[in-house]
């Protein structure tokens, strides 16, 4: 009996805890494209973050990055250097251009694919040292390389091939294209917009993080740095993981409508839904979706909470294309339209649902 006000304390600092992570995690989801870019910025520029990813006085790397599947940076990029190559370029990039021009020879000497891999994505977590001498650069160029990307990425607004999606005001940050892979048409692949999310997530190699500590013989406000990067570091993971799950997942259901742009081929999938297969609160959903947008395969950019549509949203648009055809007429029982949205649509509902839906497409425009 004596240990139960102990235990009860306890339990209140684990609830607090856990109530002050769930609260972390809201505020770093709900942080705006530039706003999260921003934080990257800050972080991998910091010296000792660049001691973990890339080494330092013969310690080696103890980080490195790790490519989302099926994913690849936006051409937009790269037409971004022929810009700066040619001289030109808007207000916003004038200052890039006039600090690291010299720079894109360089990239093109060093060729797309190099680049790519030891700057852009940098999984191979090998020191930039070594890296830099394989390619034939100074280990000078190769940090003015990696600053180019942070500065470019932290830009990248700029580069956004279409205008925003609607006419109502609102702000939307376009994190993706979506495309059908070239090499297998049943496919479908990301291409980013911005480097930061191009580079996909941070790996820690955390059963190397002591070995590190103790070679690089942190001080005592080093090591206090070093948990607040890491700390960073997983939080950046934790809103990227969740932002991609989400967008894949989302890909992967309405495979069929991006594949064909045929809208009675969307599937129903509501926030509630997709919280519970990728196992987070549908509040968490909500926050990562809100005011992003993704551009279709035929060029349309389109909120990213388009593409979760409610069960009666579908079953409307597939009855309204079906009366259109005359698959819909009056001698077909809604037991017989209920079979059939199974068996074509993989939709399963009610006889009592099929009914109303069916008598909302069926009822003259002026009612509807």
């Amino acid at each position: 009996m004596n240990d139960r006000p102990e235990l009860r304390v306890e339990q209140k600092i684990q609830n607090w805890q856990l109530l002050q992570g769930r609260l972390t995690a809201a505020k770093w989801l709900s942080l705006s494209e530039p706003e999260v870019v921003s934080e990257i910025k800050s972080l991998e520029t910091e010296p000792l973050f660049r001691e973990l990813m890339y080494g330092a006085r013969e310690v080696p790397p103890v980080m490195h990055r790790r490519r989302w599947p099926a994913s690849g940076l936006h051409g937009g990029f790269y037409e971004l250097n022929e810009t700066l190559a040619a001289g030109g370029g808007g207000g916003d990039v004038s200052d890039i251009i006039e600090k690291r021009a010299d720079l894109i020879g360089l990239i093109r000497r060093i060729g797309v694919e190099p680049f790519e891999r030891c700057f852009l994505y940098g999984e191979e977590g090998r020191p930039l040292a070594d890296t830099c001498k394989d390619l034939g650069i100074t280990e000078d160029e190769g940090r003015r390389i990696l600053d180019l990307v942070i500065e470019v990425g932290a830009r990248s607004e700029f580069f956004r091939p279409t205008a925003e999606p609607g006419s109502t005001g609102i702000r939307y940050h376009c994190i993706a294209a979506i495309d059908q892979d070239k090499r297998d048409r049943e496919s479908l692949t990301f291409r980013f917009l911005s480097p930061h999310w191009a580079r996909g997530r941070y790996v820690v190699l955390y059963d190397k993080i002591e070995e590190w500590k103790r070679r690089r013989s942190l001080s005592s406000e080093q090591k206090r740095r070093l948990r607040q990067i890491l700390k960073r570091v997983e939080l950046i993971n934790m809103r990227q993981d969740t932002l991609f799950q989400i967008l894949s997942r989302v890909t992967t259901e309405q495979s069929a409508y991006l594949r064909s742009r045929d809208g009675t081929r969307l599937r129903p999938l509501s926030l509630r839904e997709l919280a519970r297969r990728i196992g987070v609160a549908p509040s968490t959903v909500s926050r990562a979706v809100a005011n992003r947008s993704v551009l279709l395969p035929w060029g349309q950019e389109s909120p990213l909470k388009s593409l979760l549509t409610g069960q009666r949203f579908v079953l409307v648009s597939i009855l309204s294309d079906w009366l259109e055809k005359g698959l819909v007429r009056g001698g077909v029982t809604d037991e017989e339209l209920m079979k059939k949205l199974a068996n074509e649509a993989g939709i399963t509902v009610s006889r009592r649902t099929v009914n109303e839906v069916r008598r909302k497409v069926a009822a003259p425009v002026e009612a509807l």
